[in-house]
């Protein structure tokens, strides 16, 4: 009888639970996003990135800025936008200058405007009417589900936890809000057509930014080329505000705030001034702030 070696026997269990852990890490399995951590219901553009896990930590971190590159490529006669991670209808309609609901309606997009990382979104708006943007409104405006949300600014108010109870904009009639300066700074730069969009508001590092109008936040993020830390409120189916160059972001997307209401703080555009870039948008368009904004 061959003798039996002890010193072999003793190590089979150990090779083979070794090789039950190794089968079991190399499935590679991955739960889907919807069970990883949060799950989004939302009534408003929102992006889908199956890839990423979901942030679900409260905690500040520092924002990492995303510049956008090859964005833009053109398609026929049309120009498409390459969809990034951060983006949402929005952020793309204020990046361009367009109207978020000639956006939808030329890609035939319904709420909730579910949009995915590296696709193709039309930017040719031409062919879309006013009738037809008139109709697609009706939708647009009835906002009041729940909604978690793993943006810049998650990370950044640790004040904020889980989802925000977002509230319908009811206003059947587009009235143009009660509007009141973000920031009480004096304006270092106005208004113009085809260089300024906005205006640019001095300021300390850390002051507060306010609402300038009642109204809805419907981006918060970094991922729109020059502008920073970037904050957009949707006042109704028409105006739009925007807040660019926040140090820290206060709001998640899906938050309603009240005008007055401080939503961020002032930080420093890409030259090292510490100022507020303040947008008014109506139907898409930069307009002049000087024409909303009470006289002081």
């Amino acid at each position: 009888m061959k003798p039996v070696n002890i010193h072999s026997v003793l190590k089979r269990p150990c090779i083979s639970c070794c090789c039950l852990v190794l089968v079991t890490c190399a499935g590679g399995y991955q739960a889907p996003v919807i069970d990883q951590g949060e799950r989004q219901v939302v009534q408003a553009p929102i992006i889908v990135d199956s890839l990423t896990p979901l942030r679900t930590s409260s905690r500040p971190v520092s924002a990492q800025p995303s510049v956008p590159s090859n964005s833009v490529s053109v398609v026929g006669n049309a120009q498409m936008h390459r969809v990034r991670r951060g983006d949402t209808l929005y952020s793309i309609a204020f990046e361009y200058d367009l109207d978020f609901r000639s956006l939808a309606i030329a890609n035939s997009m319904n709420p909730p405007y579910r949009i995915f990382v590296d696709q193709g979104i039309n930017l040719d708006v031409s062919r879309i009417t006013n009738l037809a943007i008139s109709s697609s409104s009706k939708g647009a405006a009835a906002l009041g589900t729940p909604v978690n949300n793993n943006s810049v600014a998650r990370a950044q108010a640790s004040n904020i936890n889980g989802g925000v109870l977002r509230q319908p904009i009811a206003d059947t009639v587009v009235r143009e809000p009660q509007w009141q300066w973000p920031h009480s700074g004096r304006v270092l730069r106005g208004f113009q057509a085809n260089a300024n969009k906005g205006i640019d508001i001095s300021g300390s590092l850390g002051d507060p930014v306010l609402a300038a109008g009642n109204g809805e936040v419907v981006y918060s993020g970094n991922g729109v080329q020059g502008n920073g830390d970037l904050i957009i409120i949707r006042h109704n189916d028409r105006y739009l505000s925007a807040y660019s160059h926040n140090s820290v972001m206060l709001v998640i997307e899906g938050s309603r705030v009240k005008v007055g209401e401080k939503i961020g703080e002032v930080g420093s555009n890409s030259a090292g001034v510490t100022m507020l870039h303040f947008e008014i948008r109506v139907n898409g368009k930069p307009a002049d702030p000087g024409r909303f904004l009470p006289h002081r």
